[in-house]
């Protein structure tokens, strides 16, 4: 008797090739402009959707690598008009020889740890007076993601976003050994500050992002 092939819902098949893709590294190797940038396509697309809709006065990204992120929001703030007030700030524990390079002027590189307050206070003193948008891609772990989620949720203005990369680690559904991370961060967070709201909606058409339930809206 022939077996019969088991069928995949739609979920199992959705985070079947999510876990294809993740563990390919192909998204490792991606480029632009020439500059590493370590993200998957679906999301660098929903971030210029929100940066289109949003127009913020600057960008915060904690975690820089190859810099190819920050000069990706960058010419994103050149395309949509904004003077040249509007910056993006990148933050490193330790900048690598790559992202040094940039050379954008909207880019300001902050070297040192996220959460600490000369890092803070270099931060604040590239800020247009309004508020901004923050992607946070450092330290993955849930305990350093959660201080992170304090530090900058007042930069974030209302109607903006706090974007907690990477929130698909630690089995949801990629790299299941990893431990408590950024999602997990994310849950505790939003029980803390209801002043944010998970924005699902922004990424469920492409029907996984790696950022899943990370994308958080200010609504008060």
């Amino acid at each position: 008797m022939t077996a019969v092939p088991s069928i995949m819902s739609p979920s199992e098949t959705i985070d079947a090739f999510h876990r294809l893709y993740y563990h390919s590294l192909g998204w490792d190797k991606n480029r632009y402009l020439g500059f590493q940038i370590k993200q998957c396509p679906f999301d660098m697309h929903v971030y210029h959707e929100l940066v289109c809709r949003i127009r913020p006065r600057f960008i915060i990204q904690t975690g820089v690598a190859g810099g190819g992120s920050a000069l990706f929001l960058a010419t994103l703030l050149d395309l949509i008009g904004m003077d040249q007030s509007s910056v993006v700030i990148g933050i490193d524990v330790s900048l690598s020889t790559e992202a040094q390079a940039l050379s954008h002027p909207r880019i300001r590189l902050v070297e040192g740890s996220s959460t600490s307050a000369d890092t803070i206070r270099e931060v604040e003193s590239y800020l247009p007076n309004t508020g901004g948008m923050v992607s946070l891609d450092s330290d993955h772990s849930a305990g350093h993601v959660m201080d992170e989620l304090r530090v900058y949720r007042k930069f974030v203005e209302i109607g903006s976003y706090l974007v907690v990369e990477d929130t698909n680690i630690n089995g949801h559904p990629v790299f299941p050994g990893f431990g408590p991370g950024p999602l997990e961060a994310v849950e505790s967070f939003l029980e803390e500050d209801h002043r944010f709201v998970r924005d699902d909606a922004v990424w469920r058409r492409n029907l996984f992002s790696f950022h899943q339930y990370g994308w958080l809206r200010r609504v008060s």
